[in-house]
């Protein structure tokens, strides 16, 4: 806004035009007198300023020479001996100077003095050039909020003293593109003050215990009406799903932390540096994968080869470009249903092995949670979770990796009428939550089951893909039992598969004890042997 000026020597004495003014300011009801004209014109011309904002630098000028005093709106109204109320209208013009760089607040008790470098000037009756104004950054705004969260106490500062000063604070620092974000979500100021606390933790690798915040915060019996809203989970930033429990026990013990998408708010694009990722133990890779061959069926082999060359990286970008272009939703769903021991599980590693895909494997017994509420939490948890390990690896130029519901009959059966209980009733709120995350679903998704006769119509549209595993034919299993016994006669093999209606999973479990009996014997077992083994399994 201001020209930039180069150094240089007045000729006239800018300290006494501003003691000029000033004195025809004092108790002057704000109404201008003679004799000062032509120092307010040199002043304006000089810096640049409307009348107001020189009058501003004037009086602001002449306390803090005098008495090394910072100033207030209420002081600059008894100087001028008007109501304060009827300049309310020139903060926005103290603002501008504290913007050129010409003022400075000193936020914690709402006062503005002149900066030091303009003092200078003034000493030395030479012009004033500002220096650009450091913007600070969120870590630093956040470290402000923090600091004067914990030195309050210290200065017997109350509730609403401390929220006047942070909200000032924040004003201060309105054009941050953390704090653009929070106030358009957020309008409630304390909730967001609430927000940056827990917000400075996450960024330090700290706790922000519950008990903690509110007396940060909030004095006397306020305090429990915010800690009850937080623990029943019904204040604002639990509703907005910014906020969440790490850890939930009591007042004392529980652990507030950001959601996903309240680090989202609060960090913007930084944010996938502090999103949870998948946890370590649900995660396979696909380098540790062992590699397998698998034996299908004609028509089997036929869907799972075509499956395997929409997921290669490069075909599934481009049919992911397309449905985005489209409209359609972008995600990938996969059902592979059939009897045990079929291979559905196996075919979803060897996937995961051709096409370079991690794969986040889910417990569902972990997620059917005694406590009621906690389930759809955990469910949300991992589709979450799983949205973030996609944006990072893409972000990463990485392949995204396959969500795997194995065994999913429990929650993508035929709904139950909710009037049988709240077990019910948690059932079937994770399946609409599934239902709905699948709709929004931009990745890879499969589900293995045993029981697809048994599923909720509704899941039978989500699925692109639905691949039925059965038992293999008398030729897959001789090929089976081929590659699984090397030293099995052709003749041999297929009598196996003729008189054993064996699943892939079955005839794994002969191999196997052939092998122990090969590995505890030194040699081949017999076939009369294999045949009790096989009669053994079948019963």
């Amino acid at each position: 806004m201001k020209e930039e000026l180069k150094t240089q020597k007045i000729r006239w004495n800018i300290s006494q035009a501003m003691s000029c003014i000033f004195e025809k300011l004092s108790k002057s009801n704000c109404k201008t007198k003679k004799g000062y004209k032509q120092s307010l014109e040199k002043l304006m011309k000089l810096y640049n300023l409307n009348q107001t904002q020189t009058w501003i630098l004037c009086m602001t000028c002449e306390r803090f020479i005098e008495s090394g005093t910072f100033s207030t709106l209420r002081d600059l109204a008894d100087i001028l001996d008007v109501p304060a109320m009827s300049i309310m209208k020139w903060k926005s013009e103290i603002d501008e100077l504290v913007d050129c760089v010409f003022l400075e607040w000193i936020v914690i008790n709402s006062e503005f003095m002149p900066v030091s470098s303009f003092c200078d000037s003034l000493y030395s009756n030479t012009s004033f050039i500002p220096h650009p104004k450091r913007e600070i950054d969120e870590i630093e705004f956040l470290d402000y909020f923090a600091n004067r969260y914990e030195s309050r106490r210290n200065e017997d500062k109350d509730e609403y003293s401390l929220h006047r000063e942070l909200y000032e604070y924040e004003n201060l620092n309105k054009n941050l593109a953390m704090i653009k974000r929070v106030c358009k979500k957020i309008h409630h100021k304390n909730h967001r003050f609430i927000l940056y606390d827990v917000a400075n933790n996450v960024l330090r690798g700290g706790k922000s215990f519950l008990n903690s915040v509110i007396f940060d915060l909030y004095d006397g019996s306020k305090r429990y009406d915010i800690a009850t809203e937080m623990m029943e989970e019904t204040h604002e930033l639990f509703q907005n799903g910014l906020l969440e429990f790490s850890t939930k026990g009591n007042l004392t013990d529980a652990v507030l932390t950001l959601s996903d998408k309240g680090k989202k708010l609060l960090l913007g694009e930084k944010a996938f540096l502090f999103e949870d990722t998948v946890n370590d133990k649900n995660l396979i890779h696909a380098d540790k994968i062992y590699e397998k061959k698998l034996f299908y069926n004609k028509e089997n082999k036929n869907e799972i080869d075509k499956l395997k060359t929409a997921l290669q990286e490069e075909n599934l970008q481009k049919i992911q470009k397309r449905l985005n272009e489209d409209g359609l939703p972008a995600g990938v769903s996969i059902l592979f249903y059939g009897a045990p021991g079929t291979g559905k599980t196996e075919t979803v590693m060897q996937i995961a092995k051709e096409t370079g895909r991690d794969i986040v494997h889910v417990d569902i017994s972990e997620i059917k949670s005694a406590w009621f509420g906690e389930s759809e939490k955990q469910i949300k948890k991992i589709f979450s979770s799983y949205k973030n390990a996609c944006e990072i690896s893409r972000k990463k130029s990485e392949r995204i990796p396959i969500l795997l519901f194995n065994e999913a009959d429990a929650i993508i059966s035929k709904r139950k009428d909710s009037a049988n209980g709240t077990c019910t009733q948690t059932e079937n709120a994770i399946q609409n939550i599934i239902l709905e995350e699948l709709e929004n679903l931009n990745g890879i998704f499969i589900a293995t089951t045993n029981l697809a006769s048994n599923m909720d119509s509704a899941f039978e549209r989500r699925f692109l893909f639905k691949i039925k595993f059965d038992n293999p034919s008398t030729e897959v299993k001789t090929a089976i039992w081929m590659d699984k016994v090397s030293w099995m006669k052709t003749a041999e093999a297929q009598e196996f598969a003729k008189n054993y209606d064996f699943s892939g999973g079955q005839i794994d479990n002969i191999v196997r004890k052939i092998t122990m009996n090969e590995i505890i014997t030194g040699k081949h077992p017999k076939l009369s042997e294999i045949h009790d083994m096989c009669r053994r399994e079948k019963n």
